[in-house]
């Protein structure tokens, strides 16, 4: 089976785009099989719609992730693949669609320079979680919640232990999806967040190089003290930096972006040779 596939790579957070047609079916197996390939230390997938007439309206690109999640660097890497795919150049804001997310979302673009920053709407909700001795902060996004964990040993078993005590949780937002799960390893005397998520659909568990939506978790978090205005944060990951960027008023998040580089390369005609597919 062969497939074209879009390469990206926001802040080492490698993502690999399949371009249509791909079975909807398919895509979990397919996501597995591309996630097992070593040669493309693929992080995550994703699935490219593209607009089509319904209605007498012209709809927007739409990106499905693997697990019908919500992904930020995904988001803003396919704003950038957007704009390549319809002729654009330089400077522009697109609009996309994207699993996980309600409305339209805007991704502001610059082809020449390689660089995308997705806006999204702030967490649902930012509450607690009683952990070990420990108040952890906990943002719930629409497809996706973080868990922050300040100054924990990133690993597995706490990873676990994490999820299992939110899923349990009585404060936890039922009415939210939770297509995917995250705890952002975060050490406050050296600024390095540690990404690790797991996706529910490909029962999957990632070491991320970055988290676009984790950064905006953790810039969220750390604007508690804003009560309007806009705060910029850089966020440091293992794969480099995600430029994020918060907007409040009254003490509200009303919007968060999270921006920087994007390396984009095309794989024509990709043949699989996981045994998986």
């Amino acid at each position: 089976m062969k497939f074209d596939l879009v390469v990206a790579n926001p802040a080492g957070n490698i993502t690999v785009f399949v371009l249509p047609p791909a079975p909807a079916a398919k895509r979990i197996r397919l996501s597995i099989a591309l996630l097992a390939d070593p040669a493309l230390r693929a992080e995550q997938v994703a699935f490219v719609i593209p607009p089509h007439s319904a209605g007498g309206r012209r709809r927007y690109w739409r990106l499905e992730m693997m697990g019908g999640e919500f992904c930020g660097n995904a988001a803003r890497s396919f704003g950038l693949l957007v704009a390549q795919e319809t002729g654009l150049l330089g400077q522009h804001r697109v609009m996309i669609e994207s699993s996980g997310a309600d409305s339209p979302l805007p991704v502001q673009v610059d082809t020449e320079a390689g660089r995308a920053e997705a806006e999204i709407p702030g967490p649902r909700s930012i509450n607690t979680l009683e952990f070990e001795g420990r108040t952890l902060p906990v943002c719930e996004f629409d497809g996706i919640t973080h868990v922050i964990a300040e100054d924990l040993e990133p690993a597995r078993e706490t990873f676990f232990a994490i999820k299992t005590l939110y899923e349990n949780a009585p404060a936890r937002n039922s009415a939210l999806r939770l297509d995917a799960f995250g705890v952002m390893f975060y050490n406050r005397k050296s600024g390095f967040m540690s990404p690790l998520v797991y996706v529910y659909a490909t029962e999957s568990l990632v070491f991320e190089s970055s988290c676009g939506s984790g950064s905006a978790a953790l810039a969220s978090y750390k604007s508690r003290e804003l009560a309007d205005g806009e705060k910029r944060y850089e966020i440091r990951q293992p794969g480099g930096v995600i430029e994020t960027r918060v907007v409040k008023r009254g003490g509200a998040i009303i919007s968060a972006a999270i921006g920087g580089p994007v390396e984009m390369r095309r794989l024509a005609s990709y043949t699989f040779t996981s045994a998986l597919w």
